[in-house]
């Protein structure tokens, strides 16, 4: 008789064979990891005075806007047709629209505060001859008349009688002088007769005029009249000035007195 290990009677299931996987595994990898590579987190906690990672790129400008600026073109073209100054201020909104939406203009811009200033600086200049001029003929005792407020015994500076006249420098009949007005008269009131017959009319009435100032220091003496040459100016002033140059040298005394 053998003597027999009794079975444990409560006998523990076998294991089940592991099911075979979804998905084939994956082949090796041929080269190994980097050192120190892992698995980095997203969105991890940032250290205090840091800023979480990004895009360090610049941003993006915008877009330039298409065509030249309004402002600019007509600062320009006020420039030389209005003024300078208006033009200007057209220049200067138009620098600061195109910083603000980037745009074409800005050199029309600039080449508007340059003639601007260019014309600010010729307006001046003239103002200052203008005013020097004034100063120095009140020094010299010269006034400059219009010509239809002349009157018999002025005495004239110089004078040129080759082209339309309109004021002439009158200065006292001691000083040197080159004319001297002896005679004016006046059209009676009408219509304009025409130029033909306000010449005819002065001729006679300057030279009849001139007749008690007739010595041999004067008998070479010119003549000339200013008279109304339309009926714009007959409007204004019916009468003619009859006026006696001397050619050559100066007078210092008055002829009429």
């Amino acid at each position: 008789m053998h003597n027999q290990v009794p079975s444990d009677p409560i006998q523990q299931p076998a294991t089940p064979a592991a099911a075979p996987p979804p998905f084939p595994p994956a082949p090796p990898q041929p080269f190994p990891p980097a050192p120190g590579a892992g698995p980095q987190p997203f969105g991890g906690p940032v250290a205090p005075g840091q800023y979480p990672p990004g895009w360090s790129g610049d941003p993006f400008a915008p877009a330039p806007k298409e065509g030249t600026n309004g402002w600019a073109i007509a600062g320009l073209l006020t420039t030389f047709l209005v003024s300078g100054l208006v033009g200007a201020v057209f220049a200067v909104i138009a620098l600061r629209k195109i910083k603000r939406q980037p745009q074409r203009g800005r050199g029309l811009a600039i080449a508007t505060l340059i003639i601007a200033g260019l014309q600010v600086l010729f307006i001046a200049a003239i103002i200052g001859v203008l005013v020097v001029d004034e100063r120095r003929d009140a020094a010299a005792g010269i006034d400059d008349v219009v010509v239809t407020e002349l009157k018999a015994g002025d005495c004239i500076r110089d004078f040129d009688g080759s082209s339309a006249i309109y004021d002439l420098p009158t200065v006292a009949c001691t000083d040197p002088h080159q004319a001297e007005i002896y005679h004016v008269y006046t059209f009676p009131e009408g219509s304009y007769p025409g130029t033909a017959q306000v010449e005819a009319e002065s001729d006679k009435r300057c030279g009849a005029a001139f007749e008690p100032y007739l010595t041999p220091q004067t008998e070479n003496m010119d003549i000339y009249y200013l008279y109304p040459r339309d009926a714009r100016e007959w409007r204004q002033d019916r009468s003619i000035s009859c006026i006696v140059v001397a050619p050559s040298g100066t007078l210092t005394a008055p002829l009429t007195k």
